[in-house]
């Protein structure tokens, strides 16, 4: 037998891991539906805001943009950047060190994350551009 589990708007958890200039909201997680190797969630960047720079450890994800214009910038010191819009969907290899910047001073940002990892492992690191 089989389950099929909804998690709705309100029921989503923003008791995930957080990174500064965005907002996680777990649908399918451990901790909403009992997942053991999937985590789906919503994502919200301010306009005109950039994330700190972080990874998923050697979780892959998968992103849909829903809504804004976005910039994600990777590489060892973020020196290559690639532009999405809604529509798109954005492929990010385990370990990929990078940062997302929305190109709207005045709309918000808006995506669907898919991860293969039951947990939202979230490592925040420090900016490779600053200091060194």
């Amino acid at each position: 037998m089989g389950a099929i589990k909804a998690v709705r708007h309100g029921q989503r958890s923003t008791a995930t891991a957080q990174t500064p200039g965005m907002a996680r909201e777990a649908g399918v997680a451990p901790e909403t539906t009992g997942s053991v190797a999937l985590w789906m969630g919503f994502v919200s960047t301010p306009p005109g805001c950039a994330s700190g720079v972080h990874h998923h450890g050697d979780c892959e994800s998968g992103i849909y943009i829903l809504r804004g214009r976005m910039r994600f910038l990777f590489g060892e010191r973020l020196e290559r950047s690639l532009d999405v819009q809604p529509g798109d969907f954005l492929y990010i290899e385990p370990g990929t060190v990078h940062q997302e910047v929305n190109l709207s001073a005045t709309e918000p940002a808006e995506f669907i994350v898919a991860r293969n990892c039951g947990g939202m492992l979230v490592v925040n690191v420090p900016d490779p551009r600053e200091g060194r």
